[in-house]
């Protein structure tokens, strides 16, 4: 360290001052040993020297590198990750990529306070966005209303949410745009939703509502391509035909970061228009 003993003793004496005068060293033991709350700040500083590291690697010319955050909203985890994401690790070898999925609003709130730096996530007209957060819309999805075979909805009742007001609904837990979206219909009509059944994983649901178990809301690819497509139909209900955007959302600055999430959002947005065509 080209420091002295004593030298070294007021830096260590100096920083815990600075942090309150708790002492981070128990200097009874031979040698001396970190104190528990020493553990915890060797560990925090380590941080802020990693982020230190990562902030000047950003900021430097040449090929990016160092740590790119990302966030996947439930449901778009295979959208992303086979393809896209496989694609900026060959790419981009000396960028270490951190992945975490969430419900869209959760990402929202990381990317707000800088947690992440981009972020896959479904967005629709109520979905309130800081203006910390840019959107860039890829592609859209449409959703539907699936129920079993068995189940019978009478002429008089086609797109009148009312007539199948008692009819159980397997959604995901709360937090789901999918299920906000079932909810706000059925409060504009003073209806109670009736949950069967708090589910996450939408091949979980459909094998449930395929055994008729209740009606679901699902985007309408992850139906066709269903293993219980056969045991399921779509229930057109007026209230609730509607579609969700699938955005790429960015905090602040990226520096030379930038070009990563760039290609992310070209590779998604491609993913989504070839899907798109197949359904079509």
């Amino acid at each position: 360290m080209n420091l002295t003993q004593p030298a070294v003793s007021r830096r260590l004496q100096n920083f815990e001052a600075s942090l309150g005068s708790t002492p981070l060293l128990d200097r009874s033991a031979k040698p001396p040993v970190l104190t528990p709350l020493g553990r915890r700040v060797l560990e925090g500083c380590r941080r802020v020297l990693a982020s230190i590291e990562e902030l000047r690697a950003t900021a430097s010319p040449g090929a990016p590198r160092g740590e790119m955050r990302i966030g996947v909203a439930h449901g778009l985890a295979d959208l992303a990750l086979s393809g896209p994401l496989d694609e900026l690790r060959r790419r981009y070898s000396q960028v270490q990529l951190k992945i975490s999925a969430d419900w869209t609003v959760h990402l929202v709130e990381e990317l707000r306070s800088g947690a992440l730096d981009c972020a896959i996530a479904l967005v629709d007209d109520v979905t309130r966005l800081p203006a910390a957060v840019a959107s860039v819309p890829l592609g859209s999805e449409e959703l539907v209303v699936v129920a079993g075979k068995p189940f019978s909805l009478p002429n008089s009742a086609r797109g009148r949410l009312k007539r199948i007001a008692g009819s159980p609904w397997i959604l995901n837990p709360r937090g789901c745009g999918y299920r906000a979206a079932v909810q706000r219909a059925f409060d504009q009509l003073g209806l109670a939703l009736d949950i069967g059944a708090e589910v996450f994983g939408r091949d979980l649901q459909l094998s449930l509502v395929a055994r008729g178990a209740g009606l679901t809301i699902v985007p309408r690819n992850k139906l066709e391509t269903s293993p219980h497509r056969r045991a399921l139909k779509i229930i057109r209900l007026h209230e609730l035909e509607t579609a969700t955007t699938i955005a790429l959302l960015r905090g602040g600055p990226l520096g030379s970061l930038t070009e990563l999430v760039d290609l992310l959002g070209e590779r998604v947005a491609e993913r989504l228009r070839k899907g798109a065509l197949r359904n079509e």
